[in-house]
């Protein structure tokens, strides 16, 4: 058996993973290199990369301590520690890496103002004598907060009969994330959402769903609401549907017990539109309005005692931008 053996353990130490690499030497004493397992922080901010030495044996010289990046298959340095020549920062980490306190056990760093190239595998490796070079690594992961909108159409939302064309209504959009946001939608609107998720050059994720419907009176002043949630960050956005429709028409004021001499009898045309009626006509479709009657607007006001004379089907026509629509009431006299 070798007097030299490897043993890579993983540990979980509360919340934190430790990498240890430990080296056993004749006698079962160890080196022991330990380093965080993972890392990571987002854009713009500062890290630090942890990495100590434990070395027992007092024969064994530490010479130098070298931070690596691991990039396809190769090592890019980034930092070196010398006890005789100091410290050295190379290319393109010049300025944005220190060494917090730098000895023979202590090599810990701190990166700062993350950038996405960043990411990657970190080595953190002790070269000693006579034993050889002892190393850890780590994982550092770079997040990207997203930058989170809603928009509205600006095409107008017209609900028209036997139309089944669902339309587009809002976007909701989750860029330049890192991961990927989650985008859905909170709403009673009876529509059907698309989603997105777009793989930026620079490896951050944009997601954009879209929510379509078939415009319709009763979707009408509903609200739609847009909910991203990244990480522990949850973004809301909303808004209320401006539906056109042409108008509902609805007749009041005949309410069965119109007899011969009532006085002060009416009839009013209602109609439920968007935008409102803007125009109201009354009619009879077998005959002419009854001379005695009044019309103001959407109100058929009758003079004098009623007559068998005023008795028939009374039409309300309604318009506005959208249409005409007609409702009917039949009035008897009794």
């Amino acid at each position: 058996m070798s007097n030299n053996l490897m043993v890579s353990l993983l540990l979980c130490l509360g919340s934190t993973h430790i990498f240890l690499s430990l080296h056993f030497i004749a006698g079962l004493q160890a080196q022991t290199v330990l380093v965080n397992d993972t890392v990571s922080g987002f854009i713009g901010t500062d890290v630090v990369l942890h990495c100590s030495f434990t070395n027992p044996l007092p024969n064994v010289k530490i010479t130098q301590v070298t931070w690596q990046k691991a990039t396809n298959g190769t090592k890019q340095n980034v930092a070196i520690y010398n006890p005789a020549m100091g410290v050295s920062i190379l290319s393109p980490y010049k300025e944005r890496v220190t060494f917090r306190n730098p000895s023979f056990k202590d090599g810990t760093i701190q990166l700062s103002r993350l950038e996405l190239e960043d990411e990657g595998v970190y080595i953190c490796e002790f070269a000693t004598f006579p034993t050889g070079n002892r190393e850890g690594q780590l994982n550092l992961t770079v997040l990207a907060k997203p930058t989170n909108w809603m928009e509205g159409t600006k095409r107008p939302l017209i609900a028209k009969s036997g139309r089944t064309e669902k339309i587009l209504v809002a976007t909701c959009t989750s860029s330049n994330g890192k991961p990927p946001s989650t985008v859905t939608w909170d709403t009673k609107l009876k529509g059907e959402a698309e989603f997105q998720e777009i793989r930026n050059s620079n490896g951050t994720f944009t997601v954009i769903s879209r929510y379509r419907l078939v415009p319709s009176r009763e979707a009408h002043r509903q609200q739609l609401m847009c909910v991203v949630n990244y990480q522990l960050d949850r973004f809301t956005d909303s808004i209320t549907l401006n539906v056109q429709y042409e108008p509902e028409v609805t007749i009041e004021g005949f309410d069965g017990n119109w007899f011969l001499n009532r006085k002060d009898v009416k009839l009013i045309c209602k109609s439920d539109a968007n935008p409102p009626a803007h125009t109201y006509e009354w009619k009879l479709p077998n005959g002419t309005l009854p001379g005695s009657v009044e019309i103001q607007n959407n109100t058929i006001y009758f003079k004098g005692p009623v007559s068998y004379s005023v008795a028939g089907t009374y039409v309300c026509e309604a318009t506005n931008a959208i249409g005409t629509r007609s409702g009917l009431v039949e009035v008897n006299v009794t």
